[in-house]
């Protein structure tokens, strides 16, 4: 395991998750679960190094389709840092890659915005 994977396992582990247990989030109740999931994006999304953002991603493609696309949304609204226009692009290239039919709820998150950062990004997904 790189040290990265045992950070992230160590972030995990707050919700009494292990990075092998991801696959079969869809088993766990929803609070931890979704706490879980918030974890993989802060992974995905909010890091500066590509190592991280990589890691995050893969670790989020091995959760459950249905169950990714279920709550992805909520996640998003309650617990992700969308108001930044770094994180909010990296969360739109993993919306895009994993469930693509949600991009448009994603941007409309932000659609009343002035923020010309955040603009320019939803410009770029539209």
């Amino acid at each position: 395991m790189s040290s990265r994977e045992e950070w992230m396992n160590k972030d995990l582990l707050r919700y009494n998750i292990q990075l092998e247990d991801i696959g079969s989030l869809d088993k766990y109740d929803e609070y931890t679960a979704e706490k879980a999931f918030s974890v993989l994006l802060g992974w995905a999304c909010y890091g500066q190094h590509m190592e991280g953002i990589e890691l995050g991603r893969r670790e989020i493609a091995k959760i459950p389709r249905v169950w990714l696309k279920s709550h992805l949304l909520a996640v998003v609204k309650n617990d992700f840092e969308y108001s930044d226009y770094w994180n909010y692009r990296r969360l739109l290239e993993l919306v895009v890659e994993l469930a693509p039919e949600l991009k448009n709820d994603i941007l409309s998150i932000n659609s009343g915005t002035t923020n010309p950062d955040l603009i320019d990004v939803i410009d770029d997904y539209r």
